[in-house]
């Protein structure tokens, strides 16, 4: 199913009608066919059957409420004379459930927090373990993880992990791609939308990184890549001394061209850097900042290249001669 309005609405619309007795056969059989279309198809599904088998425990929203939306609908939408009651009805409570923020596709159980991340930030876990998220990054996760076999999140964007060990408990993270396993250890898990890979790199101890069918263990200082493209996981030494610079905001450059500093700094102050023109972008960089601002940073490294840094309606922009 493609990911659209319409298509989520078609469903909405023939599930709700056979939540209310009403399909026709052509509905069973269209419904049917939006269900084997895809996973996500069937997702959204399930989510649609929680909504409605949990409609008044959802949020607190109380069946009073339920029925005070219904008869709001039951004003707005025409030809009620082919809607039976308990049709209007789930739409009502549909609709309620939008009102109030509750998104169908990623609803959670009430033991179920969601976080996003508006600029770093740090989330201490049931369980003593720690989660350091990038800006813009989503973390999915219980807010006791008493009563299940395993310890499972859900990881939208970049985040480091420290694990409280747990052997009785493993730790899971998952993402869009790849799904990560470990008992105690400390590790970054990177999966932007947009992005050709995927990456995990360990600090401490061991972990377990899984896609499809492959799974790669990995050890301090090695980098599990999943190429999206070719669906190809493999594992290679981690070269790269800034990749928790987003995180600790420490930079070292060793004769790193220009261009690959720039992509550390965007991604560490979450600022659009772009080079102007492409003679720059293999000037070489030897220097280490520890905790400065960016302005400090672009000031220094136009003095030493003679770069000018001006400021556009989307963020910075280099310029300069050469090196």
């Amino acid at each position: 199913m493609k990911e659209n309005t319409e298509d989520h609405n078609e469903l909405i619309h023939l599930a709700t009608s056979k939540f209310a007795g009403e399909a026709s056969a052509q509905d069973e059989a269209r419904l049917e066919a939006l269900l084997n279309e895809s996973e996500a198809t069937k997702q959204f599904y399930a989510e649609l059957v929680k909504v409605w088998d949990g409609t008044e425990k959802a949020a607190g929203i109380t069946p009073e409420e339920i029925n005070q939306e219904w008869i709001r609908l039951r004003g707005e939408i025409r030809k009620t004379d082919k809607k039976s009651f308990s049709f209007m009805k789930i739409a009502a409570s549909i609709a309620l459930l939008a009102a109030i923020g509750i998104a169908f596709f990623w609803l959670q159980n009430d033991n179920t927090e969601q976080l996003i991340a508006a600029e770093m930030q740090v989330q201490a876990l049931e369980d003593g373990s720690m989660v350091t998220l990038n800006a813009g990054s989503e973390l999915s996760y219980p807010k006791a993880f008493s009563n299940e076999e395993t310890r499972e999140v859900e990881l939208k964007g970049e985040a480091f992990f420290e694990v409280e060990k747990n052997p009785e408990k493993p730790f899971i993270i998952k993402t869009p791609t790849v799904q990560v396993q470990v008992l105690g250890t400390s590790f970054s898990v990177r999966s932007l939308d947009g992005e050709a890979t995927s990456s995990v790199i360990v600090a401490s101890g061991s972990v377990e990184v899984k896609f499809g069918e492959s799974s790669l263990v990995l050890s301090p200082d090695e980098k599990a890549i999943l190429d999206r493209s070719s669906s190809r996981l493999f594992k290679v030494t981690n070269d790269d001394p800034n990749y928790l610079a987003w995180k600790t905001k420490q930079f070292v450059f060793d004769d790193t061209s220009l261009e690959k500093v720039v992509e550390n700094l965007s991604n560490a102050y979450q600022v659009d850097i772009r080079l102007k023109t492409d003679i720059i972008r293999d000037c070489p960089v030897t220097v280490s900042f520890d905790n400065q601002s960016l302005d400090a940073i672009l000031e220094i490294l136009s003095a030493t290249l003679d770069l000018t840094v001006e400021k556009t309606s989307e963020g910075l922009e280099i310029s300069g001669q050469g090196c």
